[in-house]
């Protein structure tokens, strides 16, 4: 009783809400005074008399501009007539005028806008007001593709007019996308209380659910799901049902046979809704207060959203579709830096089209950037607007099975004849119905309308039963009404249901297709303009770095460089020099907008370091925006190197004023080091003979310093690739070196990515790369596994597949399948648009940006409670101590427990060596706090123990690494029975190099090569003195998985650095 009594009370709280439901209510549209002035409107003339005037003199403009020839007048005027009278039958007139006051505010405030979108580029007075820019007469569309008087209704309800939201006109705007939301506030503005953004609800689909159940109930692996829920097919670009695909497809129906549990559950939750979302561009306009009509909340930016979807929302409400696109941004500033309107492109102009004929430079091309309709346009090869608008209706689910059938008519001439009736409609395609137009224009030929046209075409289109029935008898009624031979109403049938899962609104391509041919004019006429535009959009996309890298890829074709960016010859944006383009500052990573001011201020020509540290305070930039700078090359021109450069900025902000000017008198006599100048400071006296700082001071300096010398030190390791790293991840591409160039140094016969695609097909290649995205693991369907690679480096993108036993092999000896961001070397051979790898090796390179990254990558120990591994039976009486415990022996071990250190450092992974010195094996290696492989380690100075030869890599990679082959068999036989896997690390003292050789997998299956050989060597005193023969390997360490890892002596403890200054000054050692 009491919970009923809570629930009365709780819904006492609400009143009861009264939703009109009559239609959708237009929002009253007042017409501004100084809108009516210029047209000479008075106050008592109604919106309708107003659109016409409108349109009268968008038609007269047209006429000045040449864009209509004055002989087809009467057709223009009778068509807009018709328009005009429609749109007043129907209701639609201030709906009209509402979407021509956005394209008006938008032209009023230099907001970029679209030639046209959908099928509102079918309307002639959309055309003439200014809110299309294409001439619909021009290129046959047809209005009644927008507005079919058939399909619109309105009812009057007390004297007023509602319109039926689910029939009515649609018209979507396209503006520039960074500007959006100034025209989505002018709305706001204009409709206070009475706008919202409108509410997606996101539902699970049955594919989903098919690998969410599998992995969930039946505990199936990734891989596996992923090839089941791959069986489930597309059909003209839409994901069947499952339960369609459990009908259709043999595969799926055996798996959810033997799985009926995930097959049940997944068909019980498809479509329930998983999640709410927000409409990427609508908005809703209402006649009154907009609760009163739908109710709302708010989003996570506090914006009001309906709390209906679109499909209800709108039943009440207009909606208009505000749409920000790139390219209009693209061209609207391009045109502006040569110095030209848009309007002043001809689109038709064949110059534009001869660039087509063999393109190989797709990006920023306005939809022919975007692969599959890259790789149609390079078949179909057009050469005029229509051809191109045809390139991007083929290129979608469906029509792309047309693709070579319409190629061979633009390259041959080649016409597929259906029927003679309707070769006057379809012999501009092929004999392809390639557009929906095609379809009205079929159905018009044999005696309907083209409002009833319309309707047929979207009941076909919806393949809705009872009617397509109905339909199908009305066309037999009118080939016999018009005396048509039979065969013609079974063509035009066929054609309507075929081409209904593939036709295009050609309205929409005829539009998008004059934008695209702005954006070819643009690239290949002037294309260090557009290049700029581009780049300088590239600021509000979701990953800029990544687009820079794409569009710097491209400016090689053209000779263009793309200049560093610079502290005094940069502008805060990209900005043409000469015949390149300047890097921005505001485009550096991690540099924003806030900074400009600041910048500013610090922009000068500065003589030292640390006048810049200084400058940089004095600005009010931050350290990181100054680190930022550096690491990008912008502060170039100075001995040390960027990385020692950071770590002095970090130091300098570290001292006080005081500090910093004794720093400033005792520079220049210390070459402007930082790191020298604070040593001799601690040693400094003041005019009174006090120390400028005392050593509680200084110790407190070097405490927080030590962070960032480790940084340093880290990077410091390879100053070329860090470089590179920098500019990669500030910048989107490198200006200093390449990767080839760097990896180059040690492995010859390195190929681009760009060489790869001018090789013939099965090339063996080896090439470094870095990985663009994260590894896709699939199976075919012929059950092979596979792992696909996005990759790239500074001439392209490529894909890398590697499959079944090489793909174990790869994850493997990587510890793990490579990940984005990792630098990789891949040995392959070329296929189309595919490297098939054989093998694939993460580099082991790592440089630090951040403190965080320093953190990440520490490697405390790891103590186990319980030590995995016997200890080893001694088999020499002689037991008390060993060789490294003897003579030399100590300080190899101290070489040995700084090769570990060092590889901890750069693998991220534990490393726990054994205090048993008298073991088999020297330790074990932790990855996720659990053991992973075994260890034998090794510290080498000279060639053999009489020998005083310095040992050198280049000797190993000639002759092998020697070890016992006995070492060999004992690490495979631990292997085997503790299923972990076994290395060999060797330091090779004289060059600073570890060597890591992988001896077994977990398995405990050898992966490396040797030879055997018997050899004479002397005991050791783990066993007896003299000498023996003993069966030695010599392993060859020219494969790919031996990795190569360098060191200093900068990583070295006081104890190891003195160790390792007595191995190299001592012949005693050897």
């Amino acid at each position: 009783m009491a919970n009923t009594k809570e629930v009365k009370r709780f819904k006492s709280n609400f009143k009861k809400l009264d939703l009109d439901m009559h239609g959708v209510r237009l929002p009253d549209f007042v017409i501004e005074d100084k809108y009516r002035k210029e047209l000479k409107v008075g106050k008592d003339k109604d919106n309708y008399f107003f659109l016409r005037c409108l349109s009268y003199a968008g038609y007269e403009q047209k006429i000045k501009e040449g864009r209509i020839d004055p002989k087809d007048a009467e057709k223009y005027i009778e068509r807009a007539k018709y328009e005009l009278e429609t749109l007043l039958d129907l209701g639609f007139v201030d709906y009209i005028l509402l979407c021509w006051d956005v394209i008006n505010y938008c032209k009023e405030n230099d907001i970029p806008t679209g030639l046209g979108r959908g099928s509102a580029a079918g309307s002639l007075i959309l055309y003439l007001i200014g809110v299309t820019g294409i001439d619909p007469i021009k290129y046959e569309l047809f209005f009644e593709r927008f507005i079919s008087k058939i399909r619109a209704k309105k009812q009057v309800v007390d004297g007023i007019t509602y319109l039926d939201g689910s029939l009515m006109c649609d018209i979507d705007l396209d503006i520039c996308y960074y500007k959006r939301p100034q025209v989505l506030q002018f709305l706001e503005d204009k409709f206070k209380g009475r706008t919202a953004k409108i509410l997606t609800l996101n539902t699970l689909s049955g594919k989903l659910l098919m690998k969410e159940c599998g992995k969930v109930i039946y505990d199936k692996n990734e891989t596996e799901m992923n090839m089941v829920s791959g069986l489930i097919p597309k059909v003209f670009g839409k994901v069947s049902d499952i339960e369609d695909a459990y009908e259709e497809v043999p595969e799926f129906k055996e798996w959810c046979d033997d799985n009926p549990k995930a097959y049940k559950i997944a068909k019980t939750l498809r479509d329930l809704v998983k999640n709410k979302g927000v409409h990427a561009s609508g908005v809703l306009l209402s006649y009154g207060a907009l609760e009163d009509s739908c109710p709302t909340e708010l989003s996570s930016d506090k914006n009001p959203v309906s709390s209906f979807d679109m499909d209800y929302a709108s039943l009440s409400n207009v909606k208009l579709d505000i749409l920000g696109l790139r390219s209009t941004s693209v061209v609207d500033e391009a045109c502006k830096l040569v110095g030209i309107k848009v309007t002043d492109i001809d689109v038709e102009s064949p110059d534009i089209y001869r660039n087509l004929q063999d393109l190989k430079s797709p990006h920023g091309l306005f939809q022919i950037e975007a692969d599959t309709n890259f790789k149609v346009c390079q078949k179909v090869k057009p050469k005029n607007l229509q051809e191109l608008s045809a390139v991007l209706a083929l290129a979608r689910p469906g029509a792309l099975a047309y693709v070579d059938q319409y190629a061979s008519y633009t390259n041959t001439g080649t016409t597929d004849v259906i029927h003679q009736f309707f070769d006057d409609i379809l012999s501009t395609t092929g004999g392809v119905c390639l557009y929906q137009e095609q379809m009205m224009k079929m159905a018009h030929k044999v005696g309907f309308t083209l409002d009833e046209a319309e309707i047929l075409r979207r009941i076909v289109g919806k393949k809705k039963v009872k009617e397509v029935k109905e339909w199908k008898k009305k066309i037999g009624q009118k080939i016999k009404d018009n005396n048509l031979d039979p065969e013609i109403g079974k063509v035009l049938w066929s054609v309507l249901e075929d081409s209904a899962n593939y036709s295009f609104n050609k309205s929409h391509s005829i539009a998008y297709a004059a934008l695209s041919a702005a954006t070819i004019y643009l690239k290949f006429n002037h294309p260090k303009e557009f290049f700029l535009a581009l780049l300088k959009m590239t600021r509000f996309e979701p990953d800029p770095i990544s687009e820079i890298s794409k569009i710097e890829k491209e400016l090689i074709d053209f000779n263009i460089k793309l200049l560093p960016p610079h502290i005094t010859k940069s502008e805060m944006d990209f900005s043409i020099e000469g015949d390149d383009i300047r890097f921005g500052l505001l485009s550096i990573k991690g540099i924003s907008d806030k900074s400009i001011e600041k910048l500013s201020n610090f922009k000068s020509n500065y003589s030292n370091k640390f006048e810049i540290f200084q400058g940089a305070k004095e600005s009010g930039l931050g350290i990181g925006i100054l680190c930022a700078l550096i690491q990008a090359g912008a502060l170039e021109g100075f001995k040390a190197s960027r990385s020692k450069i950071v770590y002095e900025a970090q130091l300098w902000n570290l001292l006080k004023d005081r500090e910093k000017i004794y720093c400033m008198k005792l520079g220049e006599s210390l070459d402007y080091d930082l790191v020298d100048t604070v040593v001799k400071l601690s040693t400094f006296q003041d005019e009174k003979g006090k120390p400028v700082v005392k050593e509680s001071r200084m110790k407190t300096i070097k405490k927080h310093s030590e962070p960032y010398k480790a940084i340093y030190q880290q990077n410091k390791k390879s100053e070329s690739f860090a470089n590179w790293w920098y500019e990669k991840s500030l910048l989107g591409y490198t200006h200093n070196r390449s990767l080839i160039d760097i990896f180059s140094e040690k492995r010859a016969n390195l190929r681009s990515i760009r060489q790869l695609s001018e090789l013939p097909e099965r090339t063996n290649v080896v090439f470094v790369c870095y990985v663009n995205d994260k590894p896709y693991k699939g199976k075919s369907r012929k059950g092979s596994e596979y792992v696909r690679l996005e990759v790239g480096d500074e001439t392209g993108i490529t894909r890398v597949m590697i499959f079944n036993d090489k793909m174990h092999q790869c994850k493997e000896q990587n510890d793990g399948f490579p990940q984005k961001d990792n630098i990789i070397v891949v040995k392959g051979t070329t296929a189309d648009d595919v490297v098939f790898a054989d093998m694939i090796a993460v580099q082991s390179n790592k440089i630090f940006t951040k403190l965080s990254d320093l953190k990440d990558g520490a490697t405390p120990e790891i103590k186990p409670d319980k030590e995995p591994i016997k200890k080893a039976e001694k088999t020499s009486g002689r037991s008390a101590t060993l060789d490294c415990q003897e003579g030399a022996g100590p300080l190899f071990m101290d070489m040995q427990h700084a090769t570990v250190r060092v590889l901890a450092d750069r693998t991220k992974m534990k490393f726990y060596e054994r205090k048993d010195a008298k073991s088999y094996y020297d330790g074990f290696v932790y990855k996720d706090k659990k053991p992973a492989a075994i260890f034998e380690e090794k510290s080498r100075y000279y060639l053999s123990r009489r020998s005083k030869s310095i040992l050198t890599v280049n000797e190993l990679k000639e002759n092998g690494y020697l070890i016992t082959e006995n070492k060999i068999k004992v690490l495979q036989q631990e292997s085997r029975s503790r299923h972990l896997a076994s290395y060999i690390f060797c330091n090779v003292l004289a060059e600073r190099v570890i060597i890591s050789i992988p001896v077994t997998n977990m398995k405990g299956e050898l992966i490396l090569k040797y030879k055997s050989k018997d050899t004479k060597t002397m005991y050791s005193s783990n066993s007896y003195k003299g000498t023996t023969t003993r069966r030695n390997a010599f392993i060859d360490i020219n494969v790919p998985n031996v990795k190569f890892f360098e060191w200093s002596e900068d990583e070295l403890k006081p104890s190891e650095s003195e160790s390792y200054r007595k191995i190299k000054n001592s012949a005693e050692y050897s």
